[in-house]
């Protein structure tokens, strides 16, 4: 028998990477195929990162409620384009390339051949899926730090070695990035410590040495951050916005419901907006059993098990939620080729025709079942953001207010940096917020005020004239868009 494959070729590094690119190309709407990234969320992180640049700091100035590592990604980004995607869209094809480089090193892990022909298929499982529906969200860049920790744990637990305290530190590291960019994403490393603790229970004192390692590796992402919030006055406002009124405000905001009710959404949501990685999820678990590796599906179970009572357990949930399941697809997806590599051995292609052939069924897929691709038909000029643009920048050094709805794209288009706070209204529906706003519009501050309206009842302010109207489908929903611009004596 050949020796188990270990090390990743050079040809194959190219192969994942075009894989990569060119899925993100298709699928993501930061792509440059697309004219704007319109997901609501998308642009809220990329006004803030644009903001930064500017000397604002998030939560204390713009008030957003991810973490902040989100902001920083989208500020580098808006280093690379101040006024367009593009930057977002570099980011994450280096994080799908990285994802696809680990679901491949879980590949030769498990098998006793090379199956990179399988990359290309889990790419447009996952990155085709309708939970994959913008582009640009936080469990998208969590996903390659959610499989690099399982693959390190891989290689302890179900080899009976034990983790070195590099492994220790780095799986610190890669939680702690976690933990401030959404800390709800989080479940994946309560189950890695319930098996770190069955592992380790007859030592305890290698147990307290890995976890002592462990904290390190959050405080080497963690400290940085309390510094650069501290040093600039905001870190009261970091821990009140991000985990405060993300744990207490945030929810009191959704509709009330039970842990079953919230656990059978997150279920439906799964397998309706993720239905090929669901069901490889599925059957990866059912071939495990069968070839009873105990401890690698116990491995799994738990720890599947774990990051999806983290996302689903505490309300009703929103079709990206999955996502950060996706994780597990090319766990499942080696636990499939390693029970059926006795008849794919008897194909006997070519590996190269393999790899061809499953790029090219990749690529059909990412056009024909990515939900996204819609955008594709439309130039910048069809779109309300550029419109209003072309119109609020006929005033000089104008300021502009994205009123009582998520930021739509509007200040991105038309190159704005928000002066307001409460640059938009987002889903915590803070008291605070809502009356800012409010006093805004009231007051006539902003030049510009942008509304939405999905039933076509175009609301009226006392301070501003009605200029300009768009529709255009969101959510595959019409909305209506109106463009407002403060009167003279105002």
């Amino acid at each position: 028998m050949p020796d188990k494959p270990t090390k990743i070729h050079c040809t194959e590094f190219i192969f994942i990477f075009i894989t990569a690119f060119t899925t993100i190309l298709i699928c993501s709407k930061s792509s440059p195929l697309y004219p704007i990234n319109d997901w609501t969320d998308a642009n809220c992180y990329m006004t803030v990162g644009r903001a930064m640049l500017n000397g604002a700091m998030p939560y204390r100035d713009l008030f957003e409620h991810k973490g902040p590592v989100v902001y920083l990604l989208h500020a580098l980004a808006a280093i690379v384009s101040d006024d367009s995607f593009f930057g977002v869209f570099l980011i994450e094809a280096a994080f799908c390339s990285w994802f696809l480089y680990l679901s491949y090193k879980v590949l030769l892990f498990k098998c006793k051949s090379r199956h990179i022909w399988a990359i290309p298929l889990t790419a447009a499982a996952i990155y085709a899926s309708k939970a994959f529906c913008h582009g640009d969200s936080a469990e998208e860049f969590c996903m390659p730090l959610i499989l690099c920790s399982y693959l390190i744990g891989l290689k302890v637990f179900c080899t009976k070695n034990e983790l070195s305290d590099r492994d220790s530190f780095f799986i610190g590291i890669l939680s702690g990035i976690i933990l401030w960019t959404k800390f709800t994403l989080l479940g994946f490393y309560a189950g890695f410590f319930l098996i770190a603790v069955f592992f380790y229970r007859k030592n305890m004192f290698k147990l307290v040495r890995m976890c002592s390692m462990i904290i390190l590796g959050v405080g080497a992402v963690s400290i940085p951050i309390i510094i650069f919030f501290a040093a600039n006055n905001s870190l009261q406002s970091l821990f009140e916005v991000y985990f405060y009124d993300n744990l207490f405000v945030y929810s009191g905001t959704e509709k009330k419901s039970s842990l079953f009710e919230n656990l059978k959404n997150g279920f439906v949501f799964t397998y309706s907006f993720m239905p090929l990685g669901f069901a490889a999820i599925a059957i990866g678990i059912v071939t495990a059993a069968i070839q009873k590796n105990r401890t690698n599906l116990t491995y799994t179970v738990i720890t599947l098990l774990t990051a999806f009572l983290f996302v689903f357990a505490g309300h009703l949930s929103y079709r990206y939620y999955p996502l950060i399941l996706a994780a597990f697809v090319p766990v499942s997806a080696a636990f499939i080729i390693s029970f059926s590599e006795n008849k794919i051995k008897r194909i006997k292609l070519p590996s190269v025709i393999c790899s061809a052939t499953a790029f090219s069924v990749c690529v059909g897929n990412c056009f024909l079942l990515c939900p996204n691709v819609y955008l594709m038909k439309y130039e910048k000029k069809d779109l309300p953001q550029y419109q209003f643009a072309e119109i609020i920048n006929r005033t000089e050094n104008p300021t502009l207010l994205n009123y009582d709805f998520l930021d739509g794209g509007f200040y991105l288009a038309s190159g704005i940096v928000p002066e307001f706070k409460y640059f938009c209204r987002n889903n915590t529906g803070l008291e605070a917020m809502l009356s800012s706003q409010q006093y805004y519009v009231e007051n006539g501050i902003p030049d510009y005020i942008v509304a939405r309206s999905s039933d076509g009842n175009k609301p009226s302010f006392s301070n501003y004239t009605f200029v300009a109207e768009s529709e255009f489908s969101y959510y595959e929903k019409n909305f209506y868009y109106y463009l407002y611009k403060r009167n003279p004596d105002s």
